[in-house]
């Protein structure tokens, strides 16, 4: 992968924009904070307010990263409409949830599956909804329902170009 280039206004003046190799402790700050920089980016914070919500957006957006991504909310779709496997290893979903809200996953999936542009905060809503115990995926005490959640994330996944 080419290195990301930052762009950001000159210090002498603000109406130039120069470009600048993303810093090590940026690309360590992107890492080690992941789960709070995907909270941000989930909120709605604009991956070019920092260099490490940048390169978070840019890793979240990776073809193998989002296609694990899709590939994991379709297989706990099938896992929800097959039979129930108790002797398998793995963290309980919420297979009626699952089971009502198959369309807007099966819709989630196939987004991210498909090549094209995608937003960074969709895909951080997307790797939250996967990945946190307290998501409407695990856990019946959520905010939101499965259903919303999913399609909050496929309505965020929709990139906005501003110019």
């Amino acid at each position: 992968m080419a290195p990301l280039l930052l762009l950001r206004p000159a210090d002498v003046n603000p109406d130039v924009i120069v470009a600048r190799p993303a810093r090590l402790r940026d690309r360590l700050a992107a890492r080690i904070r992941a789960r709070a920089l995907d909270e941000e980016l989930a909120r709605g914070v604009a991956p070019d307010a920092r260099a490490s919500l940048a390169l978070r957006a840019r890793a979240l957006g990776e073809d193998r990263i989002r296609c694990a991504l899709g590939r994991q909310i379709r297989r706990i779709v099938d896992d929800a409409r097959g039979p129930q496997d108790l002797g398998r290893a793995q963290i309980p979903t919420r297979r009626d949830e699952v089971l009502a809200a198959a369309l807007e996953l099966d819709e989630l999936a196939e987004r991210l599956l498909t090549p094209g542009p995608v937003a960074g905060g969709g895909l951080a809503q997307v790797r939250l909804l996967l990945t946190d115990g307290a998501s409407p995926l695990y856990f019946g005490g959520a905010r939101e329902k499965l259903r919303d959640a999913a399609d909050s994330a496929l309505t965020a996944l929709q990139p906005s170009f501003g110019w």
